[in-house]
């Protein structure tokens, strides 16, 4: 009777294990390959090593086999050994507003005292009310061609200063003249210039005099205004 040879089957040998980090969507991943299979690993930039090796046992077998596991820990070692130490926070100096942040500061706290000393402000419906009932466009024009003064307001929606208005509701005249004269956009320095004393004016608000129809002089105070702040 002849027998059938049996091979005996050579073990293989493991193929190494070859590792590489990749980023998904902002999360760092160890990829851990071995005969074809994959296992992903989560990393962490400040894991440190022995949280890296708990990881890879919480792994599937695969990563259990202990020259695997060997491999994937000094893999893992030396990627992380590249990464940058975590930096240390700044000092607390590092977060202090210097002398220009400051300024903005100060300027804002100048506007919002000037709108209350002027009598705050009213909102858009308020203003159309007073202006009979006209649109929303319209009052934008208004302000967009100077006629009609408006500040950043709460949320950033315009409000326009009482100020600007007589005691009937009409707007002041002479408001984009003297914001020409200005030559300036900015609606916090146009109100500045109106509600505060001017030397030039002998002392008086701007908008005192152009209530008064003053409104030459008061044009000729903005345009030195202007020349000195160019």
């Amino acid at each position: 009777m002849i027998k059938k040879q049996v091979h005996k089957r050579v073990p293989r040998t493991p193929a190494p294990v070859k590792n590489r980090r990749v980023t998904r969507k902002d999360a760092e991943y160890l990829l851990l390959r071995t005969d074809g299979e994959e296992v992903r690993l989560l990393v962490e930039k400040d894991d440190d090593e022995h949280l890296v090796l708990r990881k890879i046992q919480k792994q599937r077998p695969l990563a259990l086999h202990p020259r695997r596991m060997k491999a994937a820990q000094a893999q893992a070692d030396r990627q992380m050994s590249d990464q940058p130490a975590t930096r240390p926070l700044p000092g607390a100096d590092a977060y202090r507003p210097d002398a220009r942040a400051r300024a903005v500061l100060r300027g804002i706290e100048i506007s919002e005292r000037d709108l209350a000393s002027a009598g705050g402000a009213f909102d858009l419906a308020e203003v159309q009310r007073l202006m009979r009932g006209v649109s929303r466009q319209a009052v934008d024009k208004r302000v967009q061609d100077g006629s009609l003064l408006a500040v950043p307001g709460p949320s950033n929606r315009k409000v326009y200063p009482t100020v600007q208005f007589t005691r009937d509701g009409t707007l002041v005249p002479g408001l984009k003249e003297v914001r020409n004269a200005l030559g300036h956009e900015s609606p916090w320095s146009m109100l500045n210039f109106l509600v505060n004393p001017h030397d030039a004016l002998d002392g008086r608000k701007p908008i005192d005099l152009l209530k008064d129809g003053k409104t030459g002089l008061v044009i000729r105070a903005a345009e030195s205004e202007g020349r000195q702040g160019a």
